[in-house]
């Protein structure tokens, strides 16, 4: 397994990606991206990262949507973002290979102890050698 370097985002990142959304940005909250995700707007930040240049920024908003993805209380929900996110790890896999690995969970064994994406998540990491 070729573990990715680990990445994590920037406060200027985040602090554009905030105002962008007109959410609230604190430094101290610690997983921020994790914890301001809104299951309710995901559609916004599909249409938010279609129209980002700034990689750093790409990648705060794929994690947010990545855990806005993973809340999605409704299965068709759950597939039907799943399906459109799916592109844009592919496209831009330079900038969220570390992002595509965490979520993948190769820590557990037991997929079933790990998240509803992650079985996709390894399927990807798989196909970029990211694991074998």
């Amino acid at each position: 397994m070729i573990e990715p370097e680990f990445r994590c985002g920037t406060n200027d990142a985040m602090i554009a990606v905030a105002k962008k959304l007109d959410i609230l940005y604190d430094n101290s909250m610690q997983d921020w991206s994790y914890i301001i995700a809104n299951s309710n707007e995901i559609e916004k930040y599909f249409t938010l990262y279609k129209n980002i240049l700034d990689e750093d920024e790409k990648f705060v908003l794929m994690e947010i949507m990545i855990q806005a993805i993973e809340d999605q209380d409704k299965e068709e929900l759950f597939v039907k973002y799943l399906n459109e996110v799916k592109h844009l790890l592919q496209e831009d896999f330079h900038i969220h290979e570390s992002t595509i690995f965490y979520w993948s969970c190769f820590d557990n064994e037991n997929i079933e102890d790990c998240w509803k994406i992650s079985p996709f998540m390894r399927v990807l990491s798989k196909s970029r050698n990211l694991a074998t």
